[in-house]
């Protein structure tokens, strides 16, 4: 979630409340909601995360996470979910399956 907020090169002021509210529907504690505001203050690496992450489902999981961070409105955000979805090798039926699960449409283009 904090790479797809960081796809468009930074973490909109719209972005941390989302991020943080869903660490609070969580139950996050203090020691998790620390890690995650040092996290999102490194840079985007998109390399390190589907390179640990290992499985179709895991895949589809993560891909899903960051649905759930971003709109996915600008062309560097489609950008990120493009690349993310090919690192983690992900088909583009689940991709697709992955958007209409979650309400969204699919960009063609």
């Amino acid at each position: 979630m904090i790479n797809a907020a960081k796809a468009d090169g930074h973490i909109g002021p719209s972005e941390t409340p989302h991020i943080t509210g869903k660490l609070d529907e969580m139950g996050a504690g203090d020691d998790a909601r620390s890690f995650i505001l040092e996290e999102m203050g490194r840079p985007l690496d998109l390399d390190a995360i589907t390179r640990a992450v290992t499985g179709e489902e895991l895949g589809a999981q993560v891909y899903a996470a960051s649905l759930l961070a971003i709109e996915v409105d600008t062309p560097a955000e489609r950008e990120y979910m493009d690349d993310l979805a090919a690192g983690l090798q992900l088909n583009s039926d689940t991709v697709r399956s992955l958007h209409r699960l979650m309400g969204l449409t699919r960009r063609v283009d």
